[in-house]
Formats: structure tokens, sequence, C-alpha cells
């Protein structure tokens, strides 16, 4: 079934819901009908009639704050931005060493075309014409010049509309949107654990509320951010977190062998960046500690004959 819509005046005019998250009950007051957009679960919860719903009030003391930010985020915005990564208090030796590999900023675009203006050339047209006439004071000694207009070029406006543009680059929409794209790491001492966490545990909420559209969202976020992250040997214990979290929270795989969706991202990207992770020390120690992360790495590299 489908999410409840509302038009945005319906959702700003709608009464407050107030939250309070974590152990210190941090407080959010958000409109109603934006939580209820979301899904049936939180439709329920602000209209089902229950103690909740007549209160306007709900707390979820076991979140963190922050998460809980981002959802409502989400909820007014369709999108979340995640926390910043961590820069590690000394850069390592392979940073030191590897400086050129550092990307550089893209230079700028450049400004978008002016306008094509009008322009009227003037041609002169020679006309040939009898030396004498037998008026001394007639102009049309010599050679006589004809000024004409030159037509104007054809489709000129047209084109001149259609290509217009009066945003810049720096435009408060345009700023927003990039605030959600994934970011990449440039060295190896940039933590990149909270980011990893913030998309994990944005899915687990979303499973456990049942925000379909916010699932799909947290994997293709997190799935982005693995695309642009360069897997130094320093940042394995990065993933490493990333899924003991993933292990530790998801479903466990199905009779059939289907692996839940966070956990068969995290395994495949593991698997895509073997040879960085097989020696080091948090992911052999991951290995040792068992479970189902094992048989699933094992089965994926056996099937890709990684070994």
């Amino acid at each position: 079934m489908a999410e409840p819509r509302y038009s945005f005046e319906e959702l700003i005019q709608s009464d407050v819901f107030t939250f309070y998250v974590g152990e210190e009950k941090k407080e959010f007051s958000v409109h109603s009908k934006a939580i209820a957009a979301t899904s049936r679960h939180f439709h329920a919860l602000v209209n089902n009639g229950m103690t909740q719903s007549l209160m306007r009030t709900v707390e979820y003391p076991d979140m963190d704050s922050g998460d809980f930010a981002r959802f409502v985020e989400y909820a007014y915005r369709q999108d979340y931005t995640v926390p910043p990564w961590i820069q590690e208090d000394e850069p390592s030796i392979e940073h030191l060493e590897r400086n050129d590999l550092v990307p550089k900023s893209p230079p700028s675009p450049p400004p978008p075309a002016e306008p094509e203006q009008w322009r009227e050339a003037q041609t002169e047209e020679i006309v040939p014409v009898d030396t004498f006439s037998g008026d001394w004071g007639s102009p049309a000694a010599g050679m006589k010049k004809k000024k004409a207009k030159k037509a104007r070029a054809p489709f000129s406006l047209r084109a001149d509309f259609d290509e217009r543009n009066y945003l810049t680059q720096r435009e408060p929409k345009t700023l927003l949107l990039a605030e959600f794209e994934p970011q990449p790491n440039t060295s190896p001492d940039q933590d990149f654990t909270p980011v990893f966490l913030a998309h994990a545990r944005m899915y687990t909420f979303a499973c456990m509320r049942l925000i379909d559209p916010l699932k799909r969202l947290a994997l293709h976020k997190l799935h982005r951010t693995f695309l642009c992250f360069q897997a130094y040997e320093r940042r394995v214990g990065d993933v490493v977190e990333l899924a003991k979290y993933a292990y530790q929270q998801g479903e466990d795989r199905k009779d059939d062998g289907t692996i839940e969706p966070l956990r068969k991202l995290v395994v495949d990207f593991m698997v895509r960046e073997v040879s960085t992770f097989a020696d080091h020390k948090a992911f052999t120690s991951l290995l040792h500690e068992g479970g189902e992360f094992v048989v699933d790495f094992w089965r994926l590299a056996y099937k890709e004959h990684i070994f």
C-alpha cells in the first residue's frame, strides 16, 4: 500500500508531533503530516487514536538523536545528509609518501555564455552609373554607394530563448543538493566509520518502521559512497566496523541462501577489495569471530574465483 501524500500547504499547516529521542530525551517537534507521509507505520502512529496519537508524543530512548535528525531531514526533504568523516590526529607515512594520489580539485566550469546580441551589419552595394548625367550638382557623378541592411540571422531569438539561464552555480538549491552527494576520501587518515554507520543505521531504522523508500535510499547512498571510496589499507577497519554492525543488526540468511541487502552490499565490497583486506588484522579478527559473515564472504569469494 502506498504511503499517504499531502500537499506542502497541508503539511506545514498540520499540528506538531513531538519525539523524545535518546537517553537525554532530546526533543524533536515535527509537523505530524510530514511524519505520517513517510510510511504506513508513522501514519498509524500519528492517527490511530491510541495514547501516543492522542498525546501527540512518543519516546525513542534507544535511538541516537543524530540519526533521528537525519530521518526528520528525510521527512521534509526526501534525502538526508551524513556526519563528516573524522580527521585522524597524525598523517600516516603512507599519506606523506602518496600525496601525488590525492585528487586535485576539478577546474571550475566556464560561466554560461552571454546571450547573443542582435547585430545589424551594414553592407555597401556598388551601383555603376554614367560618368556624367549632364547635372554637375548631382551625386550621381562617379560611383554611387547604396547602403542595405543585412537580414538578421534566422532563429537567433529562438536559440537565445531556448538556451537562456537565470541561475548561477551557487544557488541555494544547487548547494543543498550537493550536500546530499557522497564525498570521496582523499587520504588514508580520513576515518569514514561515521559516514558508513550513518547510512547503515538509516537503513535499519527504515526496516523497523517499514519505510521502503528510505531503505532503498540508504543502500543507494552507501553504494555510491563505496564507489568513490579509496580502500587504503589504513581504512580497512572502517569497513570492518560497518560489517560488524550489519551482521549484528540485520536479518539472518534465509533458507534459500538469500542475504539481507545491507549485508550483501558490504560483503560484495569486501570481496571486491579483497587484495587490501586479506592480511589486515581487523579483517582476520572478524573472520576469527565466525558467524554468518564468514560463510557469506567465503561463498562469494569462491564463486568469484578469488582463491
